[in-house]
């Protein structure tokens, strides 16, 4: 699978077609919207969803931190869909097995537990210069990193043929990351003039002209 790397405020990061983002200089890989549980949360409610769905998006945070050597991941919000379920001891086994690598989890509006693993750093908001992390957009002082819309552009062929694709989008105050969950929507967005649009499909990254 091919890479993008790109520089943010003299900051070389590195997008990923698996939806992720390393940033170099800190052995970070930036995730957001994994939304465990979705699939369990759907069977609660009568609709079958195999849980596969989850290991697979597992597995390939695993190859993610295999292939870049992260010592670190910041989980940009919604990591859990719900409640605790069966994905929840999943989660748990990952987080066992990666013992080496520090997880920070910034709070999305789906991350409602009461309690979250001991090896889980929770919190708001994250800064780390010259970033700032958070799960919705803000506007701040900082270069702001997001998710939470799952962003996704148009895109069409020479025959008129179109689909939504995931994207990453970087403006000149902001990013926001697609959803890394498998089982998770595409929100259509409009970028702006000056914007820079990365697209994901057939596992490549193409920046939209």
């Amino acid at each position: 699978m091919n890479k993008f790397s790109l520089s943010v405020k003299e900051e070389k990061l590195i997008l990923l077609p698996l939806r992720a983002i390393y940033w170099t200089s800190n052995r970070v890989l930036i995730i957001s919207d994994l939304h465990l549980g979705k699939a369990g949360h759907f069977r609660k409610h009568g609709i079958a969803v195999s849980r596969k769905v989850h290991l697979h998006d597992l597995r390939n945070l695993e190859l993610l931190i295999k292939e870049t050597k992260a010592e670190r991941i910041f989980f940009l919000g919604d990591l859990f869909h719900s409640y605790q379920n069966a994905e929840w001891e999943d989660f748990l086994r990952f987080l066992y097995a990666h013992s080496n690598v520090e997880c920070t989890l910034i709070e999305g509006n789906h991350d409602i537990l009461t309690e979250y693993p001991k090896q889980l750093h929770v919190t708001k908001k994250l800064i780390l210069h010259p970033f700032s992390f958070t799960h919705v957009k803000e506007n701040d002082t900082y270069y702001n990193i997001s998710g939470h819309i799952h962003p996704g552009v148009t895109v069409a062929d020479k025959t008129r043929m179109s689909m939504t694709l995931p994207c990453f989008l970087f403006s000149e105050a902001y990013a926001l990351l697609p959803a890394f969950g498998q089982f998770t929507g595409i929100k259509k967005i409009s970028p702006n003039k000056g914007d820079r649009v990365f697209v994901i499909g057939d596992d490549q990254i193409f920046r939209l002209p």
